[in-house]
C-alpha cells in the first residue's frame, strides 16, 4: 500500500475528523438554528475531539491543544456574553499571532513549524523555513481577510467565509506535502513523512 494511500486509512479521516468536523458542525448549528447554537455545538464538538484524541493516541499534539484553546475560551465567552464578536475576533487573533510567531521564530533561526510538526514529518531544515514562511504568510492574509469580512458584510456572509477559510486550509494544506516529498530526508516515506 502507498503512502498516500495509508494516509487515507481510517486513522487518518478520524484526525481529519477531529480537525475540522468542529468547524462544519459550527455552519450546520448556524444554518439550522442562529450563530449561537453553531457556537455551542463548536465548542462542544471542539472539546470532544481533544478528549477523543487524549483516549485514542494518549497524547494531545501541542498544536491541536493551542487551536482548540482559543475556540474553547473564545467560544465560552460568546456564549457567556451572547456577543459573537468574540468567536469573531479568536480567528483573526488566531491567526495574526500565529502567522507573527512563524516569522518572529525565524528571525531568531527558529522554524516554529518543526517542534509542532516533527513527529509527524521528516524533511530538510530548508523545508521547516520555507514551511515557517508560507504558513505564516497564510495565516497573516487569512487574519486580515477575517477583518475585512467581519467589518464589511453580515454575520451570515461571516460564518461563509469561515466555512471557505477551512477549505482553502485543507487545500494550502495538502499542497505542503510536494514540498515534503521534495525536501524529505532519506529516511522518510515518499511524501516526506515519518516512518
Amino acid at each position: 500500500m502507498g503512502t498516500l494511500e495509508k494516509m487515507l486509512t481510517r486513522g487518518f479521516l478520524i484526525s481529519f475528523a477531529i480537525e475540522f468536523g468542529p468547524i462544519c458542525l459550527f455552519f450546520l448549528g448556524t444554518e439550522l438554528g442562529n450563530f449561537f447554537v453553531g457556537t455551542a455545538l463548536l465548542v462542544a464538538s471542539t472539546a470532544l475531539a481533544l478528549l477523543t484524541s487524549l483516549i485514542r493516541d494518549k497524547r494531545v499534539p501541542l498544536f491541536s491543544v493551542i487551536s482548540s484553546s482559543f475556540v474553547l475560551a473564545f467560544g465560552i465567552a460568546t456564549l457567556i456574553l451572547m456577543d459573537p464578536l468574540w468567536l469573531v475576533l479568536e480567528y483573526t487573533l488566531y491567526n495574526g499571532l500565529f502567522g507573527l510567531a512563524m516569522f518572529i521564530g525565524l528571525l531568531f533561526g527558529k522554524p516554529l513549524l518543526k517542534p509542532l510538526f516533527e513527529g509527524m514529518f521528516q524533511i530538510s531544515d530548508y523545508a521547516w523555513k520555507l514551511l515557517s514562511i508560507r504558513w505564516g504568510i497564510f495565516f497573516l492574509l487569512t487574519a486580515v481577510a477575517n477583518e475585512y469580512v467581519w467589518h464589511n458584510h453580515t454575520e451570515e456572509a461571516w460564518v461563509y467565509f469561515r466555512l471557505i477559510a477551512a477549505v482553502v486550509l485543507c487545500v494550502f494544506g495538502f499542497s505542503q506535502f510536494f514540498l515534503a516529498r521534495r525536501e524529505r530526508l532519506p529516511h522518510a516515506s515518499p511524501w516526506g513523512l515519518r516512518i
